[in-house]
């Protein structure tokens, strides 16, 4: 951003739409218990290298990591491309999933890697973290939308792939999002419709 900035300094947040993917995998201290820490690793860095092959033939960009999650935001100026390319790369994901389980001898199943989808618009753009230790600069999408990304993907369980209405709305051409009904999700006053591909 600094490199394409003319006067190298970082532009204001603003409005974008996007579409903002969680990636989680299911019980990852179940699993950090059965194998131990450097198993566990091994097996979490084979399926993130794999997932960031994903994302990125999606052209998405991954935001943050935590532990055993990702939150990935795709942002083409189409909006329905953004919302079609996090479906495209959470099927890719799964799809991995299941290659990886086939050549790893640690594991006696897949993992449940659960992923939730919202399309709208957040703020976008880097943020500045000032502390008596230093600074530290993020960037990120804000708001709403990502709160409800948060919130379909932590709905999810046993592998599943959760979006919004307006994430269906703009992938119904191209996949076959299924209505599962509506939902009261933590801290959102609305109930939210949730379909699963």
């Amino acid at each position: 951003m600094i490199e394409k900035s003319p006067t190298n300094t970082i532009p204001e947040s603003r409005k974008q739409d996007l579409s903002v993917l969680f990636v989680d995998i299911e019980g990852y201290t179940k699993l950090c218990e059965k194998l131990g820490s450097s198993q566990t690793s091994e097996v979490i860095e084979k399926h993130f290298s794999a997932f960031m092959d994903a994302i990125y033939a999606n052209n998405g960009d991954v935001n943050e990591t935590a532990g055993d999650g990702l939150m990935v935001l795709f942002m083409d100026e189409d909006k329905n491309t953004s919302a079609l390319e996090a479906v495209r790369a959470a099927i890719s994901i799964r799809e991995k999933t299941t290659r990886i389980w086939e050549e790893c001898s640690t594991l006696y199943r897949p993992l449940d890697v659960n992923m939730g989808i919202n399309s709208g618009q957040a703020l976008v753009g880097a943020a500045k973290f000032e502390t008596y230790s230093g600074s530290r600069w993020t960037y990120t999408a804000r708001g709403s939308l990502t709160n409800v990304a948060a919130r379909i993907g932590a709905q999810a369980t046993g592998g599943r792939i959760y979006l919004s209405a307006s994430t269906a709305d703009r992938v119904k051409g191209h996949v076959s999002p299924v209505s599962i009904g509506k939902f009261k999700l933590k801290n959102v006053s609305e109930e939210i419709e949730i379909f699963e591909i």
